[in-house]
Protein backbone atom coordinates (compact mmCIF):
# COMPACT_ATOMS: atom_id res chain seq x y z
CA UNK A 1 0.00 0.00 0.00
CA UNK A 2 1.05 3.48 -0.72
CA UNK A 3 2.03 5.53 2.08
CA UNK A 4 0.67 8.40 2.75
CA UNK A 5 2.70 10.18 5.09
CA UNK A 6 5.41 11.79 3.40
CA UNK A 7 8.89 9.61 3.32
CA UNK A 8 10.51 9.94 6.71
CA UNK A 9 13.28 11.90 5.37
CA UNK A 10 11.01 14.79 5.49
CA UNK A 11 10.98 14.52 9.03
CA UNK A 12 14.80 15.10 8.93
CA UNK A 13 14.99 18.12 6.58
CA UNK A 14 15.76 21.54 7.32
CA UNK A 15 12.91 23.85 9.34
CA UNK A 16 11.72 24.53 5.64
CA UNK A 17 10.05 21.14 5.96
CA UNK A 18 7.12 21.76 8.78
CA UNK A 19 4.39 19.59 10.35
CA UNK A 20 1.98 21.39 8.43
CA UNK A 21 3.59 20.01 5.25
CA UNK A 22 3.81 16.93 6.43
CA UNK A 23 0.15 16.79 7.87
CA UNK A 24 -0.79 17.83 4.23
CA UNK A 25 1.20 15.10 2.94
CA UNK A 26 -1.63 12.79 4.27
CA UNK A 27 -4.72 14.68 2.22
CA UNK A 28 -2.52 14.95 -0.93
CA UNK A 29 -1.16 11.13 -1.29
CA UNK A 30 -4.36 9.52 -1.61
CA UNK A 31 -7.08 12.02 -2.33
CA UNK A 32 -8.78 9.39 -4.43
CA UNK A 33 -9.12 6.83 -1.51
CA UNK A 34 -10.45 9.46 1.06
CA UNK A 35 -13.77 10.08 2.51
CA UNK A 36 -15.28 12.85 2.69
CA UNK A 37 -18.22 13.67 5.39
CA UNK A 38 -21.13 15.83 4.28
CA UNK A 39 -23.17 18.61 5.64
CA UNK A 40 -27.03 18.04 6.44
CA UNK A 41 -28.47 20.58 8.18
CA UNK A 42 -31.16 19.94 10.56
CA UNK A 43 -33.32 22.08 12.92
CA UNK A 44 -32.15 21.78 16.16
CA UNK A 45 -35.44 20.49 17.92
CA UNK A 46 -36.58 18.06 15.13
CA UNK A 47 -36.43 15.19 17.87
CA UNK A 48 -36.47 16.72 21.15
CA UNK A 49 -38.85 18.83 23.56
CA UNK A 50 -38.11 22.27 23.80
CA UNK A 51 -35.62 23.08 27.01
CA UNK A 52 -36.95 25.85 29.48
CA UNK A 53 -35.03 28.84 29.16
CA UNK A 54 -33.09 29.96 31.98
CA UNK A 55 -30.04 31.80 32.41
CA UNK A 56 -26.58 30.20 33.33
CA UNK A 57 -23.88 32.20 35.44
CA UNK A 58 -21.00 30.13 33.99
CA UNK A 59 -18.39 31.69 31.94
CA UNK A 60 -17.89 30.33 28.54
CA UNK A 61 -14.47 29.10 29.86
CA UNK A 62 -15.37 27.90 33.02
CA UNK A 63 -18.22 25.16 33.59
CA UNK A 64 -19.92 22.90 36.27
CA UNK A 65 -17.38 20.21 37.60
CA UNK A 66 -18.15 16.49 36.58
CA UNK A 67 -18.61 14.46 39.76
CA UNK A 68 -15.43 12.39 40.99
CA UNK A 69 -15.95 9.54 42.93
CA UNK A 70 -12.64 7.85 43.82
CA UNK A 71 -13.34 3.61 44.56
CA UNK A 72 -16.64 3.52 43.12
CA UNK A 73 -18.20 0.37 43.21
CA UNK A 74 -20.19 -1.27 40.15
CA UNK A 75 -23.25 -1.44 42.05
CA UNK A 76 -22.84 1.88 43.44
CA UNK A 77 -21.84 3.33 39.80
CA UNK A 78 -24.99 1.46 38.54
CA UNK A 79 -27.17 2.73 40.57
CA UNK A 80 -26.39 6.14 41.56
CA UNK A 81 -24.68 6.82 37.59
CA UNK A 82 -26.83 4.53 34.86
CA UNK A 83 -29.93 4.25 36.62
CA UNK A 84 -30.01 8.63 37.06
CA UNK A 85 -27.96 9.11 33.87
CA UNK A 86 -25.58 10.99 35.67
CA UNK A 87 -21.82 11.63 34.49
CA UNK A 88 -19.11 10.43 36.36
CA UNK A 89 -15.16 10.59 36.39
CA UNK A 90 -13.59 7.41 38.31
CA UNK A 91 -10.04 8.96 39.06
CA UNK A 92 -7.55 5.12 38.79
CA UNK A 93 -9.92 3.05 37.44
CA UNK A 94 -6.94 1.35 35.58
CA UNK A 95 -4.17 1.66 37.95
CA UNK A 96 -4.22 -2.12 37.53
CA UNK A 97 -2.91 -2.94 34.36
CA UNK A 98 0.50 -2.56 32.87
CA UNK A 99 -0.83 -0.28 29.91
CA UNK A 100 -0.44 2.43 31.66
CA UNK A 101 3.35 2.46 31.93
CA UNK A 102 3.79 0.47 29.03
CA UNK A 103 1.45 2.03 25.95
CA UNK A 104 4.42 4.49 25.09
CA UNK A 105 5.27 5.46 21.67
CA UNK A 106 8.24 3.21 21.51
CA UNK A 107 5.81 0.60 22.33
CA UNK A 108 3.62 1.02 19.91
CA UNK A 109 6.17 1.23 17.34
CA UNK A 110 7.55 -2.43 18.28
CA UNK A 111 3.90 -3.95 18.45
CA UNK A 112 2.20 -2.78 15.70
CA UNK A 113 4.17 -0.20 13.69
CA UNK A 114 3.97 -1.98 10.76
CA UNK A 115 0.42 -2.15 10.90
CA UNK A 116 -1.96 0.38 8.71
CA UNK A 117 -4.22 2.11 10.75
CA UNK A 118 -7.13 4.77 9.34
CA UNK A 119 -6.42 7.78 10.19
CA UNK A 120 -9.04 11.17 10.20
CA UNK A 121 -7.96 14.63 9.23
CA UNK A 122 -10.46 17.56 9.26
CA UNK A 123 -11.61 17.45 12.93
CA UNK A 124 -11.35 21.06 13.84
CA UNK A 125 -13.10 24.52 15.71
CA UNK A 126 -14.62 24.55 12.40
CA UNK A 127 -16.73 21.01 12.35
CA UNK A 128 -16.66 17.94 10.80
CA UNK A 129 -17.45 19.10 7.12
CA UNK A 130 -14.46 18.72 5.52
CA UNK A 131 -13.17 15.53 7.14
CA UNK A 132 -11.49 13.02 5.54
CA UNK A 133 -10.50 9.56 5.68
CA UNK A 134 -6.34 8.62 5.45
CA UNK A 135 -4.59 5.57 5.48
CA UNK A 136 -1.10 5.20 6.57
CA UNK A 137 1.42 2.71 7.94
CA UNK A 138 1.06 3.63 11.70
CA UNK A 139 4.99 3.89 12.08
CA UNK A 140 4.97 6.72 9.84
CA UNK A 141 1.87 8.22 11.76
CA UNK A 142 3.63 7.75 14.72
CA UNK A 143 7.08 9.93 13.58
CA UNK A 144 4.70 12.35 12.69
CA UNK A 145 3.22 12.92 15.85
CA UNK A 146 6.52 13.07 17.35
CA UNK A 147 7.71 15.35 15.30
CA UNK A 148 4.95 17.56 15.73
CA UNK A 149 5.40 17.39 19.28
CA UNK A 150 8.88 18.43 19.47
CA UNK A 151 8.32 21.32 17.29
CA UNK A 152 5.33 22.84 19.09
CA UNK A 153 7.98 22.94 22.47
CA UNK A 154 9.84 24.67 20.52
CA UNK A 155 6.98 26.89 19.20
CA UNK A 156 7.98 26.45 15.40
CA UNK A 157 4.25 25.57 14.57
CA UNK A 158 0.42 26.01 15.92
CA UNK A 159 -2.08 23.45 17.21
CA UNK A 160 -3.53 23.98 13.76
CA UNK A 161 -0.34 22.24 12.41
CA UNK A 162 -1.08 18.93 13.96
CA UNK A 163 -1.41 15.51 12.11
CA UNK A 164 -4.61 14.18 11.55
CA UNK A 165 -5.99 11.81 14.67
CA UNK A 166 -5.75 7.91 14.80
CA UNK A 167 -10.02 8.34 16.14
CA UNK A 168 -12.37 5.20 17.17
CA UNK A 169 -10.44 2.58 15.62
CA UNK A 170 -10.69 -1.29 16.92
CA UNK A 171 -8.74 -1.61 19.72
CA UNK A 172 -7.63 -5.16 18.75
CA UNK A 173 -7.14 -4.09 14.88
CA UNK A 174 -4.35 -1.96 16.73
CA UNK A 175 -3.31 -3.83 19.80
CA UNK A 176 -4.13 -7.44 18.85
CA UNK A 177 -2.66 -8.57 22.25
CA UNK A 178 -4.11 -6.18 24.78
CA UNK A 179 -5.54 -8.25 27.25
CA UNK A 180 -2.14 -9.30 28.48
CA UNK A 181 -1.73 -5.08 28.59
CA UNK A 182 -5.18 -4.59 30.39
CA UNK A 183 -5.10 -7.61 33.04
CA UNK A 184 -7.18 -6.11 35.98
CA UNK A 185 -9.17 -4.17 33.96
CA UNK A 186 -12.59 -3.46 35.58
CA UNK A 187 -14.99 -5.17 34.18
CA UNK A 188 -18.41 -4.76 36.14
CA UNK A 189 -18.22 -1.82 35.40
CA UNK A 190 -20.66 -3.49 31.85
CA UNK A 191 -23.15 -5.31 32.25
CA UNK A 192 -23.03 -8.99 32.26
CA UNK A 193 -23.96 -9.45 29.07
CA UNK A 194 -20.22 -7.81 27.80
CA UNK A 195 -18.22 -8.55 30.52
CA UNK A 196 -16.81 -11.99 28.98
CA UNK A 197 -16.16 -9.90 25.67
CA UNK A 198 -15.88 -6.03 26.45
CA UNK A 199 -12.77 -6.14 24.50
CA UNK A 200 -14.17 -6.53 21.19
CA UNK A 201 -16.23 -3.90 21.48
CA UNK A 202 -13.07 -1.34 22.79
CA UNK A 203 -12.10 1.76 20.47
CA UNK A 204 -8.39 3.17 20.23
CA UNK A 205 -7.44 6.61 20.49
CA UNK A 206 -4.09 8.08 19.72
CA UNK A 207 -3.32 11.26 18.36
CA UNK A 208 -0.92 14.77 19.26
CA UNK A 209 -1.39 17.56 21.68
CA UNK A 210 -4.45 19.94 20.74
CA UNK A 211 -6.23 16.68 18.67
CA UNK A 212 -9.88 17.67 18.61
CA UNK A 213 -13.65 15.83 18.26
CA UNK A 214 -16.31 18.98 18.00
CA UNK A 215 -19.47 18.78 19.98
CA UNK A 216 -21.32 15.57 19.03
CA UNK A 217 -23.20 12.76 20.44
CA UNK A 218 -22.59 9.09 19.86
CA UNK A 219 -24.57 7.50 16.87
CA UNK A 220 -26.02 4.63 18.85
CA UNK A 221 -27.05 6.68 21.76
CA UNK A 222 -24.97 3.67 23.57
CA UNK A 223 -23.52 4.31 27.13
CA UNK A 224 -20.02 5.33 26.95
CA UNK A 225 -16.88 4.41 29.31
CA UNK A 226 -14.01 6.51 28.05
CA UNK A 227 -10.53 5.51 29.50
CA UNK A 228 -7.32 7.66 29.68
CA UNK A 229 -3.76 5.85 29.20
CA UNK A 230 -1.68 8.32 28.42
CA UNK A 231 -1.67 12.24 28.18
CA UNK A 232 -5.08 14.22 29.40
CA UNK A 233 -8.18 15.44 27.85
CA UNK A 234 -10.32 17.99 28.21
CA UNK A 235 -14.26 17.07 27.88
CA UNK A 236 -17.38 19.20 27.94
CA UNK A 237 -20.53 18.28 28.40
CA UNK A 238 -23.96 18.72 28.11
CA UNK A 239 -27.07 16.69 28.70
CA UNK A 240 -28.90 15.38 25.19
CA UNK A 241 -32.23 17.56 26.40
CA UNK A 242 -29.89 20.47 25.62
CA UNK A 243 -29.74 19.65 21.83
CA UNK A 244 -31.83 22.11 20.58
CA UNK A 245 -29.59 24.91 21.79
CA UNK A 246 -26.62 23.58 20.03
CA UNK A 247 -27.44 24.15 16.63
CA UNK A 248 -27.30 20.25 15.23
CA UNK A 249 -26.37 19.01 11.69
CA UNK A 250 -25.76 16.02 10.22
CA UNK A 251 -28.23 14.72 12.61
CA UNK A 252 -25.34 13.74 15.64
CA UNK A 253 -22.64 17.26 15.29
CA UNK A 254 -23.07 20.69 16.45
CA UNK A 255 -22.18 24.09 15.04
CA UNK A 256 -21.15 25.43 18.50
CA UNK A 257 -17.35 25.25 19.36
CA UNK A 258 -17.86 24.53 22.96
CA UNK A 259 -14.62 26.08 23.81
CA UNK A 260 -15.35 28.80 22.45
CA UNK A 261 -18.75 29.90 21.72
CA UNK A 262 -19.83 32.66 19.32
CA UNK A 263 -23.14 33.73 20.97
CA UNK A 264 -23.80 36.21 17.82
CA UNK A 265 -23.96 33.16 15.50
CA UNK A 266 -25.41 30.70 18.31
CA UNK A 267 -27.79 33.42 20.59
CA UNK A 268 -29.38 30.00 22.20
CA UNK A 269 -26.36 28.47 23.31
CA UNK A 270 -26.07 31.12 25.93
CA UNK A 271 -28.94 29.32 28.00
CA UNK A 272 -26.69 25.93 28.11
CA UNK A 273 -26.27 23.80 30.98
CA UNK A 274 -22.50 22.64 30.40
CA UNK A 275 -20.32 20.87 32.86
CA UNK A 276 -16.46 19.50 32.29
CA UNK A 277 -13.80 17.56 33.16
CA UNK A 278 -10.75 16.64 32.84
CA UNK A 279 -9.26 12.77 32.54
CA UNK A 280 -6.08 12.26 33.54
CA UNK A 281 -3.68 8.93 32.70
CA UNK A 282 -5.72 5.21 34.79
CA UNK A 283 -9.45 7.60 35.15
CA UNK A 284 -12.70 6.22 33.37
CA UNK A 285 -15.30 8.54 32.28
CA UNK A 286 -18.81 7.46 32.05
CA UNK A 287 -21.25 9.53 29.50
CA UNK A 288 -24.73 8.08 30.40
CA UNK A 289 -26.89 7.98 26.34
CA UNK A 290 -27.06 10.95 24.03
CA UNK A 291 -25.05 13.22 25.96
CA UNK A 292 -23.17 15.76 23.92
CA UNK A 293 -19.64 16.02 24.41
CA UNK A 294 -16.44 17.94 22.85
CA UNK A 295 -13.19 16.53 23.61
CA UNK A 296 -9.73 18.26 23.61
CA UNK A 297 -6.08 16.09 24.38
CA UNK A 298 -4.02 19.14 26.29
CA UNK A 299 -1.26 16.30 25.39
CA UNK A 300 -0.17 13.97 23.09
CA UNK A 301 -2.63 11.21 24.46
CA UNK A 302 -3.67 7.57 24.30
CA UNK A 303 -6.88 6.57 25.27
CA UNK A 304 -10.10 3.81 24.67
CA UNK A 305 -13.53 3.57 24.66
CA UNK A 306 -16.44 1.18 25.18
CA UNK A 307 -19.99 2.07 23.72
CA UNK A 308 -22.65 -0.54 25.28
CA UNK A 309 -26.22 -1.23 25.75
CA UNK A 310 -28.38 -2.02 28.53
CA UNK A 311 -31.61 -3.56 27.18
CA UNK A 312 -33.41 -0.77 27.37
CA UNK A 313 -31.09 1.54 25.84
CA UNK A 314 -30.45 -0.98 22.55
CA UNK A 315 -34.57 -0.75 22.66
CA UNK A 316 -34.47 3.19 22.83
CA UNK A 317 -32.45 3.07 19.89
CA UNK A 318 -34.24 1.22 17.78
CA UNK A 319 -37.28 3.35 18.65
CA UNK A 320 -34.88 6.18 17.60
CA UNK A 321 -35.74 5.61 13.79
CA UNK A 322 -38.55 7.95 14.62
CA UNK A 323 -36.51 10.94 15.63
CA UNK A 324 -34.20 10.69 12.70
CA UNK A 325 -31.76 7.75 13.57
CA UNK A 326 -30.14 6.40 10.53
CA UNK A 327 -31.46 3.24 9.42
CA UNK A 328 -27.98 1.71 9.48
CA UNK A 329 -27.46 2.92 13.06
CA UNK A 330 -30.98 1.46 14.43
CA UNK A 331 -29.62 -1.83 12.14
CA UNK A 332 -26.65 -2.20 15.26
CA UNK A 333 -29.00 -1.15 17.66
CA UNK A 334 -31.48 -3.90 16.77
CA UNK A 335 -28.23 -6.67 16.26
CA UNK A 336 -27.69 -5.64 20.39
CA UNK A 337 -31.09 -5.89 21.23
CA UNK A 338 -31.30 -8.95 19.67
CA UNK A 339 -28.77 -10.51 21.83
CA UNK A 340 -29.84 -9.56 25.12
CA UNK A 341 -33.49 -10.25 24.53
CA UNK A 342 -32.85 -13.53 23.25
CA UNK A 343 -30.07 -14.56 25.32
CA UNK A 344 -27.41 -14.79 22.47
CA UNK A 345 -23.75 -13.73 24.01
CA UNK A 346 -22.00 -10.55 22.99
CA UNK A 347 -19.46 -12.80 21.59
CA UNK A 348 -22.12 -14.49 19.13
CA UNK A 349 -23.85 -11.73 18.25
CA UNK A 350 -20.11 -9.92 17.23
CA UNK A 351 -20.25 -10.85 13.61
CA UNK A 352 -23.19 -9.20 12.36
CA UNK A 353 -22.22 -5.88 14.91
CA UNK A 354 -18.31 -5.64 13.84
CA UNK A 355 -18.81 -3.26 10.94
CA UNK A 356 -19.92 -0.60 13.49
CA UNK A 357 -16.40 -0.68 14.96
CA UNK A 358 -14.91 0.86 11.71
CA UNK A 359 -18.22 2.98 11.13
CA UNK A 360 -17.55 6.68 9.74
CA UNK A 361 -20.48 8.71 10.53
Amino acid sequence: MENLIAQKSMAKTDGGHDCARQSSAFSASMEAGSVAIGWEPMSPTDDLPAVSHWKTTQSKNRYAAVERRENLSSASFFSDFVAKNRPVVVPNALQSCRALSCWTTDYLHKVAGNRTVKLKQGLNEEGVTGMKTIMSRLNEYLDCVTDFEARLQRHEVSAKDRPPYLHDLPLLSVLPDAANDLAGFPADYFPRWYQADWLKFAQFFFGPSHSLTPLHFDCLLTHNLFFQVRGRKRFILLEHNQLPLCYRYKWRWCEVNAENPDFMRHPLYREAQVQECTVEPGDMLYMPPGMLHHVRSLECSTSFNVDWHTRASAIHGMVALMRGMPLKNVYYNAVIALGQCTGLSAGRVLPWYRSYLNYVS
